[in-house]
């Protein structure tokens, strides 16, 4: 157990040590700051109880208030991560409020209650002169409630970010921020699974030592940290000066009602862009934006999102994407590529990386690049990769 928490602070001081040497932070950097701090002292908390040094101290139900700072603070990071305007101060209040209430409520009854009360703690309730305690009790069953709600809200804003990529950017690969959605996944299942266990151990009810549970919460948190630094180095907009805020397209959804473009004007927007796309291939471009596409027709971004999606019935990154796969079709039964492989020309048409074609084409075609070019004649077969 002292191993893994070991582990735990030099991950955390690594991580943190890198943030905070980097120039010119990006607000979710900063965010970011702040919850590996947040999970430094928490670390070293753990570890302070792990070794019993806690024991006599009413000040161990006070470090208990780290389970409702935990999800909270990871939201605010996801948001800022994946949000383009700033949370009004009152959310950040409600937000803090589990937290507030709590430190409010270990306060007044260590100051007023504790040393007037005989004071007992069984299976995680405090107990005062042999009677459950009815606000810490409260408090026990919102740190059950407080990580499934923030975990579902983050989720939430990930969805919502991911269609907003979609809708501006066609090649998404470097900002889709999977790796979010995995650590949500591991924390999730630690919620619905592993505290209840944890809990139902406490109160005798299974068998298990409580050890092998903690050990099992502390390799989660090894795992999500181990995570969080290995996936963020690679998403740029973490560890680097890209500032998805600041980019072209990414907008909140908004209404087409009110856009002041007619049905007649939006058929023959997209008849240009139909054309467009034909004629001068812009999807060639593997960084082509929606901001880009709509400057080339000298439209809004906001006019480009409507045709395709209410004409189209695309958002931009299918309709860029199913442009290069039509490009890489054409170009896999051309008998001059035959000396090239399916990933050449999928670079060649536009895509960014193996994996993102892959997807695109099975998704477009319903099977694998590979057994697309079985299908030609055998002359214009293409190496595959």
């Amino acid at each position: 157990m002292s191993a893994l928490i070991s582990s735990e602070v030099i991950l955390t001081v690594l991580f943190l040590s890198i943030m905070l040497g980097k120039k010119n932070k990006l607000r979710a950097d900063n965010f970011l700051v702040v919850y590996l701090a947040f999970l430094l002292a928490r670390e070293i908390y753990v570890y302070i109880e792990v070794q019993g040094l806690l024991n006599e101290s009413y000040w161990m139900l006070f470090g208990k208030s780290h389970y409702l700072l935990d999800a909270p603070i990871f939201f605010l990071y996801v948001y800022a991560l994946t949000q383009t305007q700033n949370l009004s101060k009152k959310w950040y209040v409600i937000v803090f409020i589990p937290f507030i209430a709590y430190a409010l409520n270990f306060l007044y009854h260590y100051f007023w209650l504790f040393e007037r009360s005989a004071v007992s703690i069984h299976h995680g309730l405090v107990y005062l002169h042999g009677h459950v305690s009815v606000p810490w009790a409260f408090f026990a069953f919102i740190f059950f409630l407080i990580d499934p709600v923030f975990i579902v809200l983050s989720y939430i804003l990930l969805r919502r970010y991911k269609k907003r990529i979609r809708d501006s950017f066609s090649s998404v690969d470097k900002i889709n921020l999977n790796w979010l959605r995995l650590i949500f996944n591991i924390w999730f299942i630690s919620a619905v699974v592993l505290v209840p266990i944890s809990t139902l151990i406490v109160g005798g009810v299974i068998g298990l030592p409580v050890d092998f549970m903690h050990l099992l919460l502390e390799i989660q948190n090894v795992v999500s940290l181990f995570i969080l630094g290995f996936y963020g180095f690679k998403q740029t907009n973490i560890f680097s000066n890209l500032d998805l805020a600041k980019s072209e397209g990414i907008k909140e959804p908004v209404s087409y009602e009110r856009s002041g473009l007619s049905k007649e004007q939006a058929a023959d927007y997209h008849q240009q862009l139909l054309a467009l796309m034909k004629e001068k291939k812009p999807f060639l471009n593997g960084e082509l934006s929606a901001g880009e596409l709509a400057q080339q027709l000298n439209i809004s971004v906001n006019h480009l999102s409507q045709i395709l999606n209410t004409i189209q019935g695309q958002n931009f990154f299918d309709f860029v994407n199913g442009y290069r796969i039509g490009e890489v079709m054409e170009r896999m039964k051309d008998p001059k590529n035959r000396h090239l492989t399916l990933l050449a020309i999928a670079l060649d048409s536009g895509f960014n990386s193996k994996t993102s074609f892959n997807t695109v084409f099975r998704k477009v075609t319903h099977q694998t690049p590979s057994q697309y070019s079985k299908s030609l004649s055998r002359e214009n077969t293409i190496k595959t990769y």
